[in-house]
């Protein structure tokens, strides 16, 4: 028997909304994110985030970004023991963390906060009208291209803030993005209370503690010592799946009928071989095991800067259900 494996693929080149929809809904849908966007001005700012993040008990942690453009930028984050510092600089971005991975739950945090931002083409399509709280709703039927998953976005009808994002991620995994308390910066209007569910569980909840301009020093542009280099460029595309074997499911846990979510960080070489598997969900001790090992195996087309292949970043997640 073999398990459901599940890719998602972090460092995703941005493009515009783009497809075959409800022309209607997409419009909504980009005007939406337009007005929540902090980063379309070129004018610098810093925000300040406190956040509790449920990783196997609560942890709370800041999150400080200090921005000057898309390809100039400082961020550090703290929870509990662990920091990290990127830098972006031109075409590279540069690690430097205390741990040999990123927590799970800071990616996640990361992604919360850049929901307005455009990652992936996305395609609106039904809409339909609902109450919520006693608020007016109108929420969109959206699918992005690239991961397949299919999302409902819902705005406030009235102000045409999104309100929450929600789609299913694996078999039994709901995920839930929630947006309130917004306020006015420079023309546009961002939350400043956000939160991730995860099959109705706050697993994230993050506050706007500060959001101001302010002038960008130009010494956090230094990479810190040791720190990793990756290269990103406009329209980068994604390491591509050669040869992904599922791993089998491990005998122990067949028999038991347990199932379980591995999820494991790697790096995609530029000759498409994985290095530095890391472990960062974890289901049991056998699945765990049984995912690692078939991973060693995988093979990708790298990404790709135009002509050139590049060391790129990738997310994995293997659902392991009886079928």
């Amino acid at each position: 028997m073999k398990a459901l494996v599940l890719t998602a693929f972090l460092l995703a080149a941005s493009s515009l909304l783009a497809g075959s929809g409800n022309p209607d809904a997409q419009q909504l849908l980009i005007a939406a994110k337009q007005q929540a966007s902090l980063f379309q001005d070129h004018s610098p700012l810093q925000l300040d985030v406190d956040f509790v993040a449920q990783v196997n008990v609560p942890e709370p942690g800041h999150l400080t970004l200090k921005w000057e453009s898309t390809e100039r930028w400082w961020r550090r984050i703290v929870m509990a023991n662990f920091e990290q510092i990127e830098v972006h600089n031109g075409d590279r971005l540069y690690t430097s963390r205390n741990a040999g991975f990123t927590p799970l739950r800071l990616r996640e945090l990361i992604s919360l906060l850049q929901f307005s931002e455009v990652s992936e083409r996305q395609i609106s399509k039904k809409q339909r009208q609902r109450v919520e709280g006693g608020v007016g709703l109108t929420c969109l039927q959206v699918q992005p291209q690239e991961s397949g998953e299919h999302h409902e976005v819902c705005l406030n009808s009235a102000t045409h803030e999104i309100v929450s994002d929600e789609w299913q991620r694996s078999p039994d995994e709901k995920r839930r993005e929630q947006y309130s308390d917004y306020f006015d910066f420079r023309g546009h209007r961002y939350p400043r209370s956000l939160q991730l569910l995860v099959n109705g569980s706050k697993v994230i909840t993050a506050n706007v503690t500060n959001l101001a301009s302010a002038d960008f020093d130009q010494a956090l542009l230094v990479p810190p010592k040791g720190a990793i280099e990756r290269r990103r460029c406009k329209d980068m595309k994604r390491a591509a799946p050669i040869r992904t074997p599922d791993p089998l499911y491990p005998k122990s846990a067949s028999q038991n009928r347990s199932i379980g979510d591995t999820t494991v960080a790697m790096t995609v070489l530029t000759d498409g071989s994985v290095t530095d598997i890391q472990l960062i969900g974890s289901s049991t001790r056998a699945m765990d095991d049984a995912t690692l090992q078939t991973l060693k195996s995988w093979r990708f087309k790298p990404a790709m800067c135009g002509n050139e292949p590049v060391v790129s970043d990738i997310e994995v997640v293997v659902s392991f259900r009886m079928r």
